[in-house]
């Protein structure tokens, strides 16, 4: 009987944040930091939990169609076609789906390396920037010249 009305108030109380720098400047000669600022709480997105339990029902259905076709011996079923959370962004680069947060980071590492992967099929064409060509050896000149040399030695 009396847990229920205590549990009732305890419930609709809002509680106050723990500060441990507080407690801890407590008889010290440290000043009380300036309270903390609550942070802005970001704006909820809909949900799409209806639009993610279709596609839930449209696979599992899909998997019962392949085990009933795998039973019978028949062909298969072509799959699904897959789903894109439309919050997420793609990478113009590479084609792959990111949250906000890791494509951010993503797109940045992959603009790098698309980068680099472009530079390195370049070809270079200015004779600086070239490796010197290995010269073409002419064995014949070289016989010639052991020859003359074993014929003056003799």
């Amino acid at each position: 009987k009396k847990h229920v009305p205590i549990c009732q108030r305890t419930a609709t109380k809002k509680r106050k944040t723990f500060d441990s720098s507080r407690q801890r400047a407590e008889g010290t000669d440290i000043p009380t930091v300036k309270p903390l600022k609550p942070r802005p709480e970001p704006p909820k997105k809909p949900s799409n939990w209806r639009r993610k339990h279709e596609e839930l029902l449209a696979a599992i259905r899909a998997a019962k169609g392949v085990d009933q076709v795998l039973k019978e011996g028949g062909k298969l079923p072509p799959p699904p076609p897959p789903s894109y959370d439309p919050d997420y962004i793609q990478c113009p680069y590479c084609q792959r789906r990111f949250n906000e947060n890791a494509a951010d980071r993503h797109i940045t590492f992959c603009k790098e390396q698309a980068a680099r992967i472009a530079n390195k099929g370049k070809v270079v064409t200015d004779a600086k920037g070239k490796l010197p060509t290995r010269s073409q050896v002419n064995y014949a000149a070289i016989l010639n010249l052991k020859v003359f040399f074993m014929f003056i030695c003799q």
